[in-house]
């Protein structure tokens, strides 16, 4: 079987909710979260059914060599057909993991963050997607109060939110998955869980009663969201189609990639303009 791996960046254009559920405590709609780490992430379901849900609707985008595939969404997404003809995805996408976080700071309204946790798992899919020369090189930290800058020109003692870290140096980072990140910071894992844990955007949500205009009792939501300007990033593995179309793994690649080519839609509240990313292909 032919394949070929494809690494998706993604840059928050409006803030995101990618619901895990209903919850007991003060949030009553948290983000989806890892279990062992609490970072945030969209699981990969959720990545699935947006990519097909924004392919089925701008498909017709193709050109006249791709339309003459029939039930080209099934022959991609895979086909859930009740009998025995349903057959499983050409792609397989990733978990979106975080990349860097903002947050506000004393030196400009918000710089990002990352951590050496991060890189490494980046770093360990970059090999798992055959692309070692990509390796993100860094300089680790041995105090959590220290901080090190990868982009922009920071120093000093700069607070982000509730925490206060000082400059080590700068080592700037050459990799371009961080390159909308122009105030980036490398800071102690300790202070990246912080932030990602309780700095996320909180949003209370209510609904009208239509008759007289007024708050519906028991309404009251708290609704957690992803921040704008969060930088995520999912793997992509390309295969071909698992039908009789026989589809090659380059066709399918070329077909999605022309279709959510530059912005895709993830998670809920669509209507209201949440979870819009501007994708960066690898």
């Amino acid at each position: 079987m032919s394949y070929d791996v494809s690494i998706l960046v993604m840059y928050a254009i409006t803030p995101c909710h990618a619901g895990s559920g209903s919850a007991l405590g003060i949030v009553d709609l948290p983000i989806q979260r890892e279990r062992h780490t609490n970072y945030p992430l969209i699981y990969s379901s959720s990545m699935k059914g947006s990519f097909r849900a924004n392919f089925d609707r701008y498909k017709c985008k193709f050109d006249d060599n791709t339309k003459k595939f029939d039930k080209l969404t099934e022959n991609i997404f895979g086909d859930k057909s009740s009998n025995d003809n349903g057959y499983a995805a050409a792609i397989n996408i990733s978990d979106a993991k975080i990349l860097a976080f903002p947050m506000r700071s004393s030196v400009s309204p918000f710089v990002w963050i990352t951590c050496s946790m991060v890189l490494e798992r980046l770093n360990r899919d970059l090999i798992l997607a055959g692309r070692d020369s990509e390796i993100v090189k860094y300089e680790k930290l041995s105090k959590d109060n220290e901080a090190i800058v990868l982009h922009g020109d920071m120093q000093g003692d700069i607070v982000i939110e509730d925490y206060q870290v000082k400059v080590k140096g700068k080592n700037e980072i050459k990799s371009d998955f961080f390159i909308q990140a122009e105030r980036l910071l490398l800071v102690s894992d300790e202070v990246f869980n912080y932030g990602v844990s309780h700095c996320t955007q909180i949003n209370a949500k209510i609904e009208i009663d239509q008759k007289n205009g007024t708050t519906k009792d028991g309404s009251l939501r708290y609704q957690e969201e992803l921040p704008s300007d969060t930088l995520m990033y999912c793997t992509i593995v390309w295969n071909n189609s698992r039908n009789d179309n026989k589809i090659s793994a380059d066709n399918i690649k070329n077909a999605v990639i022309q279709v959510i080519s530059k912005y895709v839609q993830v998670g809920g509240d669509e209507t209201l303009g949440r979870g819009i990313f501007e994708l960066t292909w690898k």
